[in-house]
């Protein structure tokens, strides 16, 4: 497992696991519930350009850290055959988090969810 995700209470929390965590540059991070906008699993965006990296990883199908593109940061903590859970965010440091998490399906209709 590439992200320990949950909801305790109001808020989202987001940890890398592992060797992930020193990959991302980035430990947990916690949102407000009421700043996601919404999550859906996106097979495609693994193929689109993700934009500068800094600080993170790339390697070959392996994203972890922070890419900004167009002025948006997007946190990536992700191995290509996952499936990428794509979390749109508002009001946050990051505009969306695609993470690899357990589960994927599940976790999208839990977030989805909690904030309707």
């Amino acid at each position: 497992m590439q992200n320990k995700v949950e909801i305790n209470g109001d808020q989202l929390v987001v940890t890398p696991q592992g060797i992930n965590k020193l990959a991302s540059f980035q430990g947990s991070m916690t949102v407000p519930l009421k700043h996601v906008k919404s999550a859906i699993i996106d097979n495609e965006i693994l193929n689109q350009y993700k934009g500068f990296r800094g600080p993170g990883t790339s390697i070959s199908g392996y994203w972890a850290g922070t890419f900004t593109k167009e002025k948006e940061k997007t946190f990536f903590n992700i191995k290509k055959g996952n499936k990428p859970v794509v979390i749109n965010l508002e009001k946050e440091k990051f505009t969306r988090l695609v993470l690899g998490v357990d589960q994927p399906e599940s976790f999208v209709d839990l977030i989805n969810n909690q904030i309707n």
